[in-house]
């Protein structure tokens, strides 16, 4: 069970890296257009600074999974 949970946090981490990743691309692609509207900039300037920390979350979460942090500890 121990394997499962530190496997799991590699996923977690792998997930969560390449989401941030995929934010910042498309935010750059959508926000370097010739003719950005301002709807766009509003979506992006809010959505950019609330998932970027929980996926950094996330990512803290799978760093303590792949550590053994949440591994059972026998009595």
């Amino acid at each position: 069970m121990n394997a499962i949970k530190k496997i799991s946090g590699i996923v977690w981490i792998v997930l969560s890296l390449a989401a941030i990743w995929f934010l910042f691309t498309r935010a750059a692609h959508e926000l370097s257009a010739v003719d950005v509207k301002p709807d766009k900039k509003i979506f992006w300037y809010s959505i950019l600074p609330v998932y970027v920390p929980l996926m950094l979350g996330l990512t803290l979460f799978g760093w303590y999974a792949l550590k053994g942090e949440y591994d059972r500890v026998a009595e």
